[in-house]
This record gives C-alpha cells, sequence and structure tokens, in this order.
C-alpha cells in the first residue's frame, strides 16, 4: 500500500511551502514523496529546497499544449487572487484560465496520473503536526477515506452552492433542492483510481476532453466534483468510509492572527487533528505561523 502527499502551490505561497515540506518530511515514512505542482516559472524556486523527497512538477508536464501560461498577466497586483488570468486555452480562449482555476485542473491532472493507493492532498498554508500513516486514510477494506460534512452547503453560502451546481451537472447527478454535503477542506484524502474514473465521466457526460470542460468554468470546485462522483456514482463500497471530521484544526477567518489569538489557536488542536491550517489570506505573517508550528509541537 502506498501514500503519496499532493500541494498545489506558486511563488507567492513558497514560504508556505516550505514549512509545509519539512513537515511532511518530519511526520511521513521514508518512502513518502511529497509532489508540488507549480508554475513553469516557479520550478527552479521550488526545487532549491534540495530535498529528496520532493518531486517538482510544472504545470506544463501536466496539461495539454493548448493550455498557454500568461503568466504575467496572472500577477497583476490589483486583480483579486481568483481571477489572475494565468492561461488561455487554444482550442477554448474564451473565458481565459483563472489562476484558481488553473490550479484545481493541475491538481485533477496530477492525482489522476499517480500510481499510488491514497492521495493526500495537503495545500500550502497547512503544517502536518502529527504522524501521516496511510492507516489513517484507508480502512480495513482499503477504502480511500472521504471527507463530508452533510448539509454543509445550503442558500446561505450561494458561491459554494453554485460550485455544487456546477459539479452535479458535470457528472450527471440530481441537483441539490436547498442544500447538500460540502467536501472541500485544505487537508484531505483521495482514491486515484476514483479521480481516473471521475474525470472519466465528465468527459463522457460532456463528449469534450475534461482539462476543457472544467478549465472555462467561472463556479467549480474539484473538491465538490470528487466528492459528488463519489457518493452518487462510484460503486456502493467505495463509499463506506465517510468522516465529517477533516483531521485539520483550521483558521478560516479572514482576519489575521496575532500572538495571542495564535496561542489560542494552537492550544486549541483536537485530539484527532493531524495537521494545522491558518487560511493564507487571513493575512497571518510568517512569524506568527512560525510561531503556531513551534506551539503546536508542545501542545501535541
Amino acid at each position: 500500500m502506498t501514500m503519496t502527499v499532493v500541494t498545489p502551490s506558486h511563488a507567492p505561497d513558497f514560504p508556505s511551502f516550505a514549512r509545509l515540506h519539512a513537515s511532511v518530511v518530519r511526520f511521513t515514512d521514508p518512502g513518502v514523496r511529497h509532489v508540488v505542482a507549480v508554475p513553469d516559472a516557479d520550478i527552479e524556486l521550488f526545487r532549491s529546497l534540495k530535498s529528496a523527497r520532493l518531486d517538482v512538477r510544472g504545470y506544463s508536464a501536466v496539461l495539454p499544449r493548448r493550455f498557454v501560461s500568461t503568466t504575467a498577466l496572472a500577477r497583476i497586483p490589483r486583480l483579486p487572487r481568483g481571477f489572475r488570468i494565468a492561461a488561455v486555452n487554444l482550442r477554448r480562449p474564451w473565458p481565459p484560465i483563472r489562476g484558481w482555476m488553473l490550479q484545481q485542473v493541475v491538481k485533477l491532472a496530477v492525482v489522476s496520473e499517480l500510481d499510488t493507493d491514497v492521495a493526500v492532498l495537503i495545500d500550502s498554508d497547512v503544517i502536518v503536526v502529527r504522524p501521516l500513516a496511510e492507516r489513517a486514510f484507508r480502512n480495513d477494506d482499503g477504502v480511500v477515506r472521504l471527507y463530508r460534512q452533510p448539509h454543509g452547503i445550503d442558500e446561505a453560502r450561494e458561491r459554494p452552492l453554485r460550485w455544487l451546481r456546477t459539479a452535479r451537472a458535470l457528472v450527471g447527478a440530481p441537483q441539490p433542492e436547498a442544500d447538500g454535503p460540502d467536501y472541500i477542506s485544505a487537508f484531505a484524502s483521495w482514491d486515484p483510481a476514483l479521480v481516473r474514473a471521475c474525470v472519466e465521466r465528465v468527459a463522457a457526460q460532456t463528449r469534450s476532453d475534461w482539462r476543457d470542460v472544467i478549465g472555462s468554468r467561472l463556479d467549480f470546485s474539484e473538491f465538490l466534483l470528487y466528492g459528488t462522483y463519489v457518493m452518487t456514482l462510484a460503486d456502493p463500497s467505495r463509499r463506506q468510509n465517510v468522516s465529517a471530521d477533516s483531521l485539520c484544526h483550521s483558521h478560516w477567518d479572514p482576519v489575521p492572527l496575532d500572538r495571542a489569538a495564535a496561542t489560542r489557536f494552537a492550544d486549541e488542536i483536537g485530539p484527532r487533528d493531524l495537521a494545522v491550517h491558518v487560511q493564507s489570506n487571513s493575512g497571518t505573517g510568517e512569524t506568527i505561523r512560525d510561531y503556531i508550528s513551534d506551539r503546536v509541537s508542545q501542545v501535541t
């Protein structure tokens, strides 16, 4: 049985990623690889970590050649992060592909190509704080764990509800009436075989390359797509390891943590949490993030 850690990242998140990778190396077995997928322009920066456990993959290695990078445009400073243009698909040039959307396509592509039993998806702004063993993500029957929060998305969460409707449409599942489950997490596990089946389903439903289809979407979540596929179309035996526990203690609030708040946050980590997550757009500084990492190591 094998496990691979996967992280999409880019240059602005490099300090956080370096901290994450150090924690992955510390808390996983020597045979576990950490795959990071980054824009081609950032490859050498991430390789500068010189880690034998790190596999740096550029976007061009996992995307078709018709996806042409527009990296310079993607980093126009005044554009909201989620709307910065990252690429143009020459087959479908409009709309151009936003950075956030391209990262999701890359994540699905990377995991679909893995020859491994479990892919553990960890965002750059996460720190692993306890040992990661494959048994935490697979049950005795070999079913990979799926994070699922029942009724986690309702009409009050308008944007995620659009993502959920898009996911259901792409795989041909019934649309939710008033609410639906949430599968989004900064720390999650996927079954690569099911990811392959999921994207093949999208291609069959749309009669198009799934990368073209997803890249052209304005409302989309890769987690909602995968979770929806598993729970509505996968073999029922692959749905027997579902939990509402993310195994990650998270700070999702966009307000930055100061030293006092960081102390409270670190001290509140649960006994089952394997990682801590401070949302990158919270504005929490690197010094505070280092402090949280040190503090959590004392608590755990």
